[in-house]
């Protein structure tokens, strides 16, 4: 039934109508009830108010016959369809506009209580014989703070619940007509969105079956509208395919010449048909190599070629120091096979990082593997009796504690540098004080390196800017180098801490006087697990990590990081920082 278009508009129209007829029914009925429940409480609660203060000149005396007629005469006057009773301090009824027998009797229910208390009560109550329901209101007549009886008034409510079911069923008798009108105008306005599609329909069945004649009459402006242009676009785009056929060879050119990857096309004598600007330029062509053999162009070794048109990939080094790496496919015509399509890759970025990964585990493996060995030949030491001499026995744990360390600080670095890797680092940017850092820093080390009688100096303006930086970041990377300084200079030598603006930027400077690194060693200093006297490094608890952490931190900050050096003259280390913005300092 809900297959067409036009079903399912008629069917969002009622929803969305009896949806909003819905919500402002509720909103409705529970108004109306507001209204006149509100309304008949606020009357009667008036008239109970007004009968407490007139019956307070009745209710301090004693009621005779004369006095017993004017307080009926009083409540007859409001009485209407409404039961009231006059009832004393005892609790006794002394008047009453209903049944007169009913004088001089008790009437103890839970409003007259509260009433004779002092307190208003009005609750509402269905008859469970007639399923009516009735306000009882009690109010208490008071001769100043002297409760001195009530006024209880008993008022059914059924011409309300009346008047307020009449005016939901005039509601609900809009909301049936509504519906109906809106399903009609819904199928004629369906009508007129639904028509054109069925026509679009017909004709693109008939296009499919081959008559490419076939167009649409444009009604309107609208989406309906646009679409029968676009179909009628498109039928005269697919009669002009058909006699495009001769420009398909210019399409695959065009193809070919914006593909990243070097596409070779050669007939089945080895005679290269096809070579597309990317294979040009990785193969280092200067001429145009179309019409030469593919060995010629492909520079591997004696049957490389061979190998890669019979389906296995070939893999050699091209120009400029390149890794190619190359894959060949039949072509098949209709004689069998017609030749052979051959697709060359640059794949030296990754070459080269499936090197640097397999480096890598290789010095993970390499210097794990060290105080692990430190550490078992240690404990087979004590294990075969050295623990009996109590100074091997502290010597030797306290060899295997420092092997101990000496793992977990770089496991703890290697992790560190995964994070940052894997760019799950926890960053904390913001204006940053560097001098009290390097001030920081200074005190950190300040007895260490009067241990070794090292002198550590702090260079830096007071006045100098605020950096825009992680402040605990650049702790770690100044601890480093500091480190890196004091374990690289020797007795009476100087450390140097400076920090200058240089070209928008904050220039930081870590120099010392120690021995220095040779210049061929300059250009990998930054490599992870790079060391440049290992021996020493791995004395000194060095992992070869603490300058590749350094400059993938200052990195992340915008900065850059570089080192100068000469052999027995020193190492200087430079890093910028870019400016705290002046609204940030602020």
């Amino acid at each position: 039934m809900f297959r067409s278009i036009r079903s399912k508009l008629v069917l969002i129209y009622l929803l969305l109508i009896l949806f909003a007829m819905q919500l402002i029914g509720v909103y409705f009925v529970r108004s109306v009830n507001s209204y006149f429940l509100g309304n008949f409480s606020t009357t009667i609660n008036t008239q109970a108010r007004f009968l407490s203060a007139q019956l307070q000149q009745y209710m301090g005396k004693e009621i005779t016959n004369d006095l017993a007629q004017d307080i009926n005469n009083l409540i007859g006057a409001f009485a209407s369809e409404s039961e009231i009773y006059v009832i004393n301090k005892n609790g006794t009824i002394v008047a009453t506009t209903a049944n007169r027998s009913y004088i001089g009797q008790k009437r103890l229910r839970p409003e007259v209580t509260h009433a004779l208390s002092g307190t208003k009560d009005e609750v509402i109550r269905e008859d469970a014989g007639s399923g009516q329901r009735y306000t009882f209101l009690s109010v208490p007549v008071k001769n100043g703070s002297e409760v001195i009886g009530a006024v209880y008034m008993v008022a059914p409510m059924t011409q309300i619940y009346k008047t307020v079911k009449e005016i939901n069923m005039m509601f609900y008798t809009g909301l049936v007509i509504a519906l109906v009108l809106t399903a009609v105008l819904g199928v004629a306005l369906a009508q007129t969105i639904t028509n054109p599609i069925v026509e679009i329909t017909r004709k693109a069945n008939a296009m499919a079956k081959g008559d490419y004649h076939q167009t649409v009459v444009i009604r309107s402006d609208d989406e309906i509208g646009q679409l029968g242009e676009a179909f009628n676009f498109l039928v005269e785009r697919l009669r002009s395919a058909l006699f495009e056929n001769e420009q398909e060879r210019q399409k695959l050119e065009a193809i070919l010449t914006h593909l990243s990857d070097g596409v070779i096309a050669v007939d089945s004598q080895r005679i290269v048909l096809l070579v597309n600007p990317t294979a040009k330029y990785l193969l280092g062509c200067e001429e145009d190599p179309v019409g030469q053999p593919l060995s010629s162009i492909l520079k591997s070794e004696t049957d490389g070629d061979s190998r890669l048109l019979s389906g296995r990939e070939l893999q050699f080094a091209g120009p400029n120091g390149r890794i190619l790496q190359a894959y060949g496919s039949a072509l098949r015509g209709d004689q069998g096979q017609a030749g052979f399509a051959i697709v060359i890759r640059d794949v030296t970025e990754t070459e080269r990082e499936e090197q640097s990964r397999r480096d890598f585990i290789a010095n993970v493996s390499h210097e794990i593997r060290t105080p692990l060995t430190t550490i078992k030949s240690y404990v087979e030491a004590l294990n075969s009796g050295a623990d009996e001499d109590p100074s091997l026995r502290k010597r030797f744990l306290q060899v295997i504690g420092n092997e101990t360390d000496r793992i977990v600080r770089m496991v703890s670095e290697l992790l560190h540098l995964s994070r940052m890797d894997a760019g799950k680092a926890q960053w904390s940017y913001q204006s940053t004080d560097l001098v009290r850092l390097l001030d920081d820093v200074a005190d950190r080390f300040a007895i260490q390196c009067r241990e070794r009688e090292i002198s550590l100096y702090v260079e830096a303006g007071p006045n100098l800017p605020q950096v825009w930086a992680d402040p605990d970041k650049l702790d770690q990377v100044l601890d480093n180098l500091v480190s890196n300084a004091i374990m690289h200079t020797s007795a009476r030598g100087s450390i140097h801490l400076a920090a200058k603006v240089k070209d928008d930027q904050l220039e930081i400077m870590v120099k010392d006087t120690g021995m220095g690194i040779p210049a061929a060693h300059l250009p990998r200093i930054f490599e992870r697990f790079y060391r440049v006297d290992k021996a020493r490094s791995r004395s000194l608890g060095g992992s070869g990590l603490g300058l590749s952490i350094a400059k993938q931190i200052i990195q992340a900050h915008g900065g850059k990081i570089w080192l100068e050096s000469a052999l027995q003259k020193g190492t200087t280390v430079f890093f910028t920082l870019p400016l705290a913005k002046q609204e940030a300092v602020g």
